[in-house]
């Protein structure tokens, strides 16, 4: 019995690990992105900088979010519920996905007229696209919290 639960916890481990390494190297990524974005809306391109400034600060806040909640998740004394942990990835997820949307605006919005418009249309559309199928795959599924709260 002891063999199946020690195999269980190390596979439970892994399973976090692998959550924290993911979720820590989304933060990175949109924080990069939003630096970028920053530097571009000071470099006097605003059709660009500003969706991927939206996107990379509402990506990073979102998957901080959720490695919170995970990291939360390892940590039996928190208080928290099960169902609170879940709920503050939901409201990360939705999030992003308020955030996709509006870096769509922006970019069409602040899209220049001209031969290139159509290029820096679909390049926000393809930065909110990418955001919500972060959105979309970030977090824990539910198989892995059915046994949480036993």
């Amino acid at each position: 019995m002891a063999l199946v639960h020690d195999a269980s916890s190390r596979a439970g481990r892994r399973r976090l690990h692998r959550s924290v390494a993911l979720h820590g190297g989304a933060v990175v990524i949109f924080g990069l992105m939003a630096w970028r974005g920053a530097g571009a809306v000071t470099g006097g391109l605003p059709a660009m900088g500003v969706p991927m400034l939206l996107a990379g600060a509402g990506g990073a806040t979102g998957a901080l979010v959720i490695l919170w909640s995970v990291l939360r998740r390892r940590d039996r004394l928190s208080g928290l519920h099960p169902a609170t942990r879940t709920g503050a990835q939901r409201a990360a997820r939705i999030g992003m996905a308020v955030v996709a949307v509006a870096t769509v605006t922006a970019g069409v919005a602040l899209a220049p007229t001209g031969s290139e418009r159509e290029f820096v249309v679909w390049v926000n559309v393809v930065i909110g696209g990418l955001l919500v199928l972060f959105a979309l795959l970030a977090g824990e599924r539910a198989a892995h919290r059915q046994g949480e709260g036993r």
